[in-house]
């Protein structure tokens, strides 16, 4: 059974530097009418152009999600779409004044918490619903993704980074039911210690410091402070997961099973998913 749609009580705001970037900007989270969906805006381009959360906006950016609406880019919309879905909040509008979203900590948990502040509200219409009725997956670089039917969303990833030496995670979650402000939101972006120059020669991370970003020595030890999970690099992969799963638009009611998935590999799934529903809305 579908729900109804929900939006901001109150409008909410969030500063501060891009991971990728590395530019200062603000993000406004306002209340927007039944049926918007999150939609992007740049205030700071000519005619401050829109950019929708959906499959169609997919972009081709390394190691972020990116939405793309003509001329208009956003960057790192992962994190806050995360916990938009847990909110759960279905309809927003986000003036930005650049081009990606604000790194914060490296989590969610900031997102998180602004919602709360701001509080959410009821509407009218219901919430569109894709209730997966039969298998869809999908292979990628050495990992592999799979969607199946399921009573409510669960997600099951598995970090497999053997190559490098270090042993498998693997966490689990359902929907409802995990907390994802304790459990999910507080885990913050990672980088192998061995990755992370050749990143940010390739002009990543350049808003990357030891506050947002997790260097990872070999055996998880970080290079800077403590986990806050043993297994905080798998958490955030299931984040980056759940914020790619809300470019569908839709409430999913699927178990989602991921091995060393990543973006693109989860915006394929989207795409194939959006494609069952629509085959759904129009049967």
């Amino acid at each position: 059974m579908s729900r109804r749609q929900r939006t901001l009580a109150a409008p909410a705001e969030l500063s501060g530097a891009g991971l990728h970037e590395g530019r200062g900007v603000t993000a406004r989270l306002l209340p927007a009418p039944a049926g918007t969906g999150v939609v992007f805006r740049r205030a700071d381009l000519p005619g401050a152009p829109e950019v929708r959360v959906a499959p169609d906006s997919l972009g081709e950016a390394a190691r972020r999600t990116q939405l793309v609406h003509g001329s208009a880019e956003v960057h790192t919309v992962e994190h806050l779409l995360a916990a938009l879905l847990a909110a759960p909040v279905d309809n927003v509008l986000i003036e930005l004044d650049g081009p990606e979203l604000p790194g914060l900590d490296g989590s969610a948990r900031p997102w998180v918490q602004v919602l709360q502040r701001a509080g959410a509200v009821e509407q009218r219409e219901p919430r569109r619903t894709l209730v997966l009725s039969r298998v869809v997956s999908v292979a990628w670089a050495g990992g592999s993704l799979r969607a199946e039917p399921g009573p409510g969303l669960e997600l099951d990833y598995t970090l497999d980074y053997s190559a490098h030496g270090l042993p498998p995670q693997r966490v689990q979650a359902r929907f409802p039911g995990t907390d994802f402000a304790a459990e999910l939101a507080p885990a913050r972006t990672f980088v192998l210690a061995a990755e992370a120059r050749e990143l940010q020669a390739a002009g990543l991370g350049r808003g990357a410091t030891p506050e947002n970003t997790v260097v990872l020595e070999p055996g998880y030890r970080p290079a800077h402070g403590s986990l806050r999970f043993p297994d905080e690099p798998a958490r955030h992969k299931m984040l980056d997961l759940l914020g790619d799963l809300a470019l569908l638009g839709a409430d999913l009611q699927a178990r989602v099973v991921a091995v060393k998935s990543g973006h693109r590999a989860h915006h394929e799934l989207v795409r194939k998913l959006a494609a069952e529903l629509a085959g759904d809305e129009a049967a």
